[in-house]
Parts: C-alpha cells; sequence; structure tokens
C-alpha cells in the first residue's frame, strides 16, 4: 500500500467504539510517517502529544494484531500509575481489546497458559517494563509475538533498567523483532540509552 500516514488514519478513524482523534499536527504526522517506516525514538517536549502519535501508529497497525491474530501490542510505561492513564488514552481512542498488568496483581507468579489466556484476549498489554522482561526470560512471551513495541518515557532506558535490559533482550534476538516497531517516546539521555 502506498498511502500516507494521514489517509491511513482517516480510514481507521470509522472504527465505531473508538472516539476521534484529535487534530494531528504537522509534526506528529512527520514522527508517525516515520515510525510507520523504521524503529523510532520520539524526542518532543511534554504535552505535546507523544500518545496521540503512539495512537495513531496502533490505529494504522491494528490489522497485524487484531484477534483472532496470536501477536500483540506492548506498550511500557515506568510507573504503575501510568498504567490505567495509557490504557484509558487507548480504550478512548481505539476499538482495541487493551489489557493492563502490574506487579500487584500477582503477575509475577503467572505461568504460559496464564500469559497465553492474555494475550488471547487482548490485542495491547499496557504494562511496566519488569513484567515483559520476566516473561521474556520465562519465554512466556516472546519478541517475535510482538507487533508493536512503546517505551513511555524511554529516558528511563539507561543502565539496569528493566527498559535498558529490554533493549539488550531485543539486540540480542534482533532476528525477532523484524516484523516489530520500536517507538520511543521522550528521550532526554539518547547516549544512555546505546551506552555498551
Amino acid at each position: 500500500m502506498d498511502m500516507d500516514a494521514n489517509e491511513m488514519e482517516t480510514e481507521s478513524v470509522d472504527k465505531a467504539s473508538a472516539s476521534p482523534l484529535p487534530l494531528a499536527r504537522s509534526y506528529q504526522v512527520e514522527a508517525l510517517e516515520i515510525a510507520m517506516k523504521q524503529n523510532t525514538i520520539v524526542y518532543l517536549e511534554t504535552g505535546s502529544g507523544k500518545t496521540l502519535i503512539a495512537i495513531m501508529l496502533l490505529r494504522n497497525y491494528a490489522d497485524l494484531f487484531r484477534k483472532p491474530s496470536p501477536c500483540f501490542t506492548v506498550f511500557l510505561v515506568p510507573r504503575v500509575v501510568l498504567v490505567s492513564q495509557q490504557a484509558e488514552a487507548l480504550k478512548m481512542h481505539t476499538d482495541l481489546k487493551v489489557g493492563m498488568y502490574w506487579g500487584a496483581m500477582g503477575v509475577d507468579y503467572w505461568d504460559s497458559s496464564t500469559w497465553k489466556q492474555q494475550v488471547d484476549k487482548y490485542e495491547v498489554l499496557v504494562m511496566t517494563p519488569d513484567i515483559l522482561l520476566r516473561a521474556l526470560s520465562h519465554s512466556f512471551l516472546t519478541l517475535n509475538m510482538i507487533k508493536v513495541l512503546i517505551f513511555d518515557e524511554c529516558h528511563h532506558a539507561r543502565g539496569k533498567h528493566a527498559y535498558a535490559r529490554i533493549m539488550k533482550v531485543s539486540i540480542k534476538r534482533s532476528s525477532q523483532l523484524e516484523n516489530s516497531e520500536l517507538i520511543e517516546s521522550s528521550l532526554k539521555h539518547r547516549k544512555s540509552l546505546y551506552k555498551k
């Protein structure tokens, strides 16, 4: 398909249960177009609409992970309070099935069958990064199942933070990421992200 991001987003606005999106600014459309072609870091000020870019990206790629597809999207947030905030934004502006996960839910004790139930039920999994890291390390989830991987506030991806460890896992398993898109927002310490 040779449609630009504006045309693709216009087509996906017809979703019955999704609220209309605010009008995207030119820099948001530009970031979306880049993110649709390659792994992307979106570096914008707080309140400048990075979540809108992520929502537009998910709406454009929804057919890749819409059920009954075995694939899904993971939207990572660094703090539990952001899980429900981002999940609510996704529920409001997409017709995707969104699941929310944080440590107090007991996810540390889930097995592969429990994760399979979640993946079969939801198209977008919003969680803190430690949860994804644990699920990957136990092979309950695999990177090749993830079609879009979003790191909210990715300036945390340094040192031993779970974001940095997920990136190291994804680099090691880069062949599994061939069909995935990475979009990171709020990068302040870009050098730290790539530090070896």
